[in-house]
């Protein structure tokens, strides 16, 4: 044990720099031993709880002065409640670029199902990629309690996501059951401890779920979204479904694997298997309307960040759709009160749950930061720091106050963002 201690308070910095972003607890000991784990858990532990004694004597004032004004500029007026509560569904894709809609290889396009969708519907092109170390669980961050996450560590692994307000909590108070499905386990980057947390009814990962098919990771996209799609038709009550896919995970050759294929490059697997997404997702929404339960539902379609191979893809790509920033992802809401537009102004994810509860009459927490339908054009990123529209291009913008604090007090103390 003696030994295991040294080791682990020797262990270098870039190591426990790594391990603090931890995604299962038992790697962290299987990397430093048993000894130099109990050392790295203390330190980090430590850390935090000094970090959370510095965050309860911050001035608050600054913060709820920037919450008021941010929100009334980038709020619409609460709309009357719909007469029929429409089922909230969050279609959350791994790893998929926004040049991937519009896309073109050999004259084909890479998601073609999904490219006429955006047609039909409100499709966003610029929406920036606003996740940092946490990336997938960054994305969910960003689509549940419209907070930018902080950039290390991760808040799903080093935050306690039970008081911060967030759209699981305000769903349930409108009588929603309120749901997550994810086809890999709960345990990984502390997904079940974290959705518990921020409110979730129902949980289901792999080991919760009994499907006809794995692929990569785990339950194959195809698998758990016709799951899907066959508890949104069983619901009774309205629901509210976040379903998280993971087929499409680097390095993207899991659909060569599977049909027994010697992988390709890169940049050509990754087609291959966004266009598996695609199909996917096309099986999907066809079910749901065979059943007669699409015209019921508010989907709402993203990535939860870039692909990491973005820059390969505009590379191997013959032609793709402009774009005002070139680190984006896709964002396609479907159902809602709109007509079919593009929007090219600048967005983020942040912005997804204020439009949804817009669309249902429902007000969203004064701690939501993103922006109300219409409002769109500026937005703040993890990695990329704050962005706004300029005329037809994008420029810096810098927020008045710290935006990882106001991060960190809204998940520690949101009742002193929320006091008059």
């Amino acid at each position: 044990m003696v030994t295991g201690l040294v080791l682990g308070a020797a262990w270098p910095r870039a190591e426990w720099r790594l391990l603090s972003s931890r995604l299962i607890n038992s790697q962290a000991v299987e990397r430093l031993g048993l000894g130099g784990y109990f050392v790295f858990d203390l330190v980090d532990t430590t850390k935090r709880m000094w970090k959370r004694s510095r965050l309860a004597k911050v001035d608050v004032q600054p913060y709820r002065e920037f919450l008021r004004s941010h929100t009334a500029r980038v709020r619409n007026p609460v709309r009357p409640a719909p007469t029929k509560q429409k089922h909230v569904v969050y279609l959350q894709l791994e790893s998929i670029d926004g040049l991937m809609i519009g896309g073109r290889k050999n004259g084909q396009s890479t998601m073609p199902y999904l490219e006429s969708l955006a047609e039909k519907h409100v499709y966003f092109t610029n929406v920036l990629d606003c996740t940092a170390t946490g990336r997938t669980t960054d994305g969910e961050f960003l689509v549940l309690t419209s907070q930018v996450p902080v950039a290390r560590p991760p808040v799903y692994v080093s935050q306690q996501l039970d008081r911060i307000p967030s759209l699981p909590r305000v769903l349930n108070e409108a009588g929603y059951h309120t749901q997550s499905m994810h086809g890999f386990n709960g345990v990984f980057w502390h997904r079940a401890e974290a959705h518990a947390a921020l409110g979730y009814d129902e949980m289901s990962f792999e080991d919760d779920l009994d499907l006809a098919e794995k692929i990569g990771w785990g339950w194959s996209d195809a698998a758990v979204l016709q799951a899907a799609a066959d508890r949104l038709i069983a619901s009774e009550e309205p629901a509210f479904l976040h379903v998280i896919t993971l087929t499409n995970h680097h390095p993207y050759d899991y659909i060569a694997q599977h049909q027994g294929e010697e992988p390709g490059t890169i940049e050509e697997e990754f087609l291959r298997s966004v266009a598996y997404v695609d199909d996917a997702i096309k099986g999907f929404m066809e079910r749901l309307d065979s059943a007669g339960v699409l015209d019921d539902c508010l989907i709402v379609i993203y990535s939860d960040h870039d692909s990491a191979i973005d820059v390969e893809m505009e590379a191997h790509l013959d032609s793709f759709y402009p774009r005002l920033i070139s680190d984006t992802v896709p964002l396609i809401m479907i159902g809602f009160d709109r007509a079919p537009q593009r929007v090219d102004a600048i967005v983020g994810l942040q912005d997804v749950p204020v439009m949804v509860l817009e669309e249902l009459g429902i007000p969203a927490p004064l701690t939501f930061l993103g922006n109300g339908w219409d409002k769109w054009g500026r937005t703040y990123s993890a990695s990329h720091a704050g962005w706004q529209m300029a005329g037809d291009v994008v420029a810096p913008w810098g927020w008045p106050v710290d935006a990882e604090t106001l991060t960190r007090l809204a998940i520690n103390y949101p009742e002193k963002l929320l006091e008059p």
